[in-house]
């Protein structure tokens, strides 16, 4: 069976990573937005719980919430 790419999930998780707090802040909170699609996300969005910035943190940890089925994230 083939997988399809999800490019947009993709890109969202390439700003992750971007230098911009608010612009990774967004992309944390879009895909929290996305559900159960962006389930590939969950890697990524771990790393970002040791962010520098507090509100990244927070979007982190609710996206990382709502992805993991509410199960508690440190």
């Amino acid at each position: 069976m083939r997988v399809e790419r999800d490019l947009l999930i993709e890109r969202l998780i390439e700003r992750l990573q971007d230098e911009a707090a608010l612009i990774r802040r967004n992309a944390a909170g879009a895909l929290r937005l996305h559900g159960r699609r962006a389930q590939a996300a969950v890697p990524a969005l771990e790393k970002l719980l040791d962010d520098p910035s507090p509100m990244v943190r927070a979007e982190a940890r609710r996206a990382l919430e709502r992805l993991t089925n509410g199960s508690k994230v440190a």
